[in-house]
């Protein structure tokens, strides 16, 4: 008696961070065997698919065995995650419906369907609380761990979250990955939300070291040493207020700048993004060639992305030595570990070549501390947590009257998928360097 085809997998109900292992078994000797995967997520529908070969006994093993066709093409279960391409939209709800982030699976033999699985994939642990911040300067939230996972002397390891150039909060996401691993995060805006900044100019960084120690002041997290994480320009904000805020020792930049550079604005020079006592942060500003403006209609007009890289990057060179020292953010005065991420194919300005400067900065000051720029080859501007689809990442669009440019944010489906898992799977190990000593 054979055992009725059946599909594996484990674990069961992962994080949406986690890895799972996806087998089959019971199904007919060496037949093809077509995988089909969907999942709602972020307000769509996606779908995926893998056809691989059962070998002598019936299996298959999706982490071992490379796809005869579908869309990925190497041994890697999380393929069908990741290579997931959107096939509609969905309703937007309020919040997250019980099934958004799971994967229904479904296995066809010679067209008829034989086998389905589920795959309950979670946002957080039961137990993390979110909570708006109770200050009449501050706008951000906190996300508390699970009691069970405060360390042993009660406390637990505190977080600054902070997100890049879109403005408002940040990754809600990981604000609850990272408390559903036991640290308590601060979630801060600083601009574009209530009665902050409309835009990303002259932000004062006496409004994160606030945040900062309203943090530290909390009952149930450790004071010292705190943390800090950042994307873009959030990444570059994080570099800068670890210089400054003693309490922050340990410090990770996605897709960071190490220089500063003006506010958000590409067709002028609106000052720095960043002020202290009411003074601009020495920054670098954007240098745009001829017929820039013309540019970016004609990219509109045609649908095309555009890259915005160049304009730091003659920024860079048409700044005096002077102005770039600067502006430059001292990274070995952050005290503790630095996890800098770059992809090689960053479109959006020059992070990888930054970052490099960075260690050597480090290198020659012999930083005595965890320093490490994690680069990815084939990912563009925008890494994020792994095992979500990255078919849509290496374009975004940018509203503006009547049409919407794209913004040419670079990488490959597969490059971003390498990124977003080497990535956190090193930020987390920082993190734990760096916070729970």
């Amino acid at each position: 008696m054979t055992d009725s085809p059946r599909i594996v997998v484990d674990p069961a109900r992962p994080l949406v961070d986690e890895r799972f292992a996806v087998r089959l078994a019971g199904f007919p000797p060496r037949r093809r065997v077509t995988l089909r995967a969907r999942m709602p997520l972020d307000g769509g529908l996606w779908q995926s698919r893998a056809t691989v070969r059962t070998d002598g006994d019936g299996t298959a093993d999706l982490d071992s065995q490379r796809p005869l066709a579908g869309t990925y093409g190497t041994a890697d279960a999380m393929g069908l995650v990741w290579s997931a391409e959107r096939i509609g939209d969905r309703p937007a709800p309020r919040e997250r419906t019980r099934t958004d982030g799971n994967v229904s699976l479904t296995a066809t033999v010679g067209g008829r369907r034989v086998a389905s699985a589920t795959v309950e994939r979670r946002f957080q642990r039961a137990d993390v609380t979110a909570e708006p911040v109770d200050h009449r300067d501050l706008v951000a939230r906190l996300y508390d761990p699970p009691d069970e996972t405060t360390d042993g002397d009660g406390q637990r390891p505190g977080i600054l979250l902070l997100g890049g150039s879109s403005g408002g909060f940040p990754s809600r996401r990981v604000a609850t990955l990272l408390a559903s691993r036991g640290y308590a995060v601060l979630a801060l805006a600083y601009f574009g939300r209530d009665d902050l900044p409309d835009r990303l100019v002259e932000v004062p960084l006496e409004y994160v070291e606030s945040a900062v120690e309203w943090l530290a002041a909390r009952d149930r997290v450790r004071p010292d040493p705190l943390g800090v994480v950042g994307w873009s320009r959030g990444g570059e904000l994080a570099l800068l207020a670890a210089t400054r805020c003693d309490r922050l020792r340990t410090a990770v930049g996605y897709a960071p700048s190490t220089v500063s550079f003006q506010g958000n604005r590409l067709l002028s020079d609106p000052g720095s993004a960043w002020t202290v006592d009411g003074e601009g942060v020495p920054y670098v500003p954007l240098a745009r060639p001829t017929g820039f403006r013309s540019r970016i209609v004609a990219r509109w007009l045609r649908g095309r992305p555009l890259s915005v890289r160049p304009l730091f990057e003659r920024g860079l060179v048409r700044a005096s030595e002077k102005r770039v020292r600067a502006a430059t953010i001292p990274v070995e005065e952050i005290g503790g570990p630095v996890l800098l991420v770059t992809g090689g194919d960053d479109r959006v300005w020059p992070a990888d070549t930054l970052a490099t400067r960075a260690m050597a900065r480090l290198d020659a000051r012999s930083y005595p501390h965890t320093y490490d720029h994690l680069s990815v080859s084939g990912a563009g501007h925008d890494i994020k947590v792994p095992y979500h689809p990255t078919t849509e990442r290496a374009t975004r669009p940018v509203p503006v009257p009547g049409r919407s440019l794209a913004l040419d944010m670079g990488g490959t489906p597969a490059g971003y998928a390498r990124a977003d898992a080497q990535a956190w799977e090193r930020t987390l190990e920082v993190l734990d360097e760096g916070l729970r000593p």
